[in-house]
């Protein structure tokens, strides 16, 4: 009989037909490469490695807080939980429509109760137990913390049905409420240097960026070497900045070792460009990167290997590492005023851009993913030619 109540029904997702590379970063479409790398690197590290690979992975559950990723969460649509043949996962339910579902939660043989979170289609269809059960696609910050609120929840566990990480709630809590500590010696000086950068004071944040290179601090060293590569603030002297992004890249840099691929590459007026040297910078500031993650840096050495390693190897792999750095430059330009930043951003876009021309030349599809890449990045404020 009628209830006379609405009933919503969602469509089960069946096997599409292929389609090139998408272009948003998220679970649907590129997965979230820092947790998944994070997790592998943990599961191939030794005895002697394991402590050093779980600080890493908790860097890269940080790193995906930073970048606002979101996550697959199995739901319930009935008590029982629903089960059918096909896969929910490749178009989950609006987090909107899905209000209010209970979240389907995994118990162990001990009775302890953990959440899974899916990082891609492919890890939630991993096995039976949730490949027929419909997803939710959620921001990662707002599952932990869901998480975190109910008691009679043990914890979460990330990829449950591969390689895993299982997180209980005081890792989730470091996590959600870490706070910075004091401040290292030169990065006070740094931070103050790079807000008069920011507002085109160069002459005022030289001796800044001086002072915290003199106390070791590496990213003042590598502000100060922009200084003299670029002459801001300072005579110009490009031996001295590229001695100096050597010293910062020595003691852990990332960036600076970026920029040495990008003089490598690029040469000067008495040495010819060398991009074999210039890529194996590149991949020296990945392996420095994949241990520390950060918003900061990776999304830089996303876009660098894009360029070069991926570009004439893999066109999937360069279309996922555009998205991530579009992704993670266009939310630190908005916290931050940084030329260099909003520099990266606007070549990430023109890459990306000269991607979708090139793949859907002559199509119909050709506006509709350019009308995403816009609604992904406000192109207006990049100033595109």
């Amino acid at each position: 009989m009628a209830s006379g109540k609405k009933q919503i029904r969602y469509r089960p997702v069946k096997n599409r037909r292929k389609e090139p590379a998408p272009l948003r970063y998220s679970p649907v479409f590129t997965g979230c490469p820092a947790v998944e790398l994070a997790i592998q690197r943990l599961y191939q590290a030794g005895d002697a490695e394991r402590e050093n690979r779980f600080w890493a992975l908790i860097k890269g559950l940080n790193y995906a807080l930073q970048m606002q990723t979101q996550v697959l969460v199995p739901v319930q649509l009935s008590p029982g939980g629903q089960r059918s043949q096909f896969s929910w996962a490749g178009s989950p339910i609006p987090a909107q429509r899905a209000e209010g579902l209970p979240f389907w939660v995994i118990t162990t043989p001990k009775g302890q109760k953990m959440l899974p979170v899916f990082t891609k289609p492919e890890e939630a269809d991993g096995n039976p137990a949730t490949l027929g059960l419909p997803v939710v696609q959620l921001p990662f910050q707002q599952v932990l913390e869901d998480a975190l609120g109910r008691e009679d929840w043990t914890g979460l566990v990330v990829n449950p049905w591969g390689r895993s990480a299982a997180l209980d709630k005081s890792i989730m809590r470091g996590l959600v409420y870490a706070r910075g500590g004091e401040d290292t010696p030169g990065e006070a000086e740094t931070r103050r240097g790079q807000e008069l950068a920011g507002q085109g004071k160069w002459e005022e944040a030289e001796p800044l960026f001086a002072t915290a290179a003199a106390l070791d601090y590496p990213e003042g060293i590598r502000r100060l070497a922009e200084c003299y590569d670029r002459g801001l603030g300072i005579p110009k002297d490009r031996r001295k900045a590229l001695s100096l992004w050597k010293k910062a890249a020595a003691r852990g840099d990332v960036l600076a070792q970026v920029a040495l691929g990008d003089r490598y590459g690029a040469g000067t007026a008495r040495t010819p460009g060398d991009p074999g040297k210039a890529l194996m910078a590149y991949r020296k500031a990945r392996s420095m990167a994949e241990m520390d993650m950060d918003i900061t840096s990776w999304p830089v050495v996303c876009l660098r290997l894009a360029q070069t390693e991926a570009s004439s190897t893999d066109t999937d792999r360069m279309v996922r590492l555009l998205a991530e750095a579009i992704h993670g430059l266009n939310l630190l330009s908005r916290e931050e005023k940084d030329e260099a930043v909003e520099r990266e951003l606007r070549t990430a876009v023109r890459e990306m851009q000269a991607y979708i021309r090139k793949t859907y030349a002559g199509t119909a599809g050709l506006p509709e993913r350019m009308k995403e890449l816009e609604a992904q990045v406000n192109i207006e404020s990049l100033h595109l030619s």
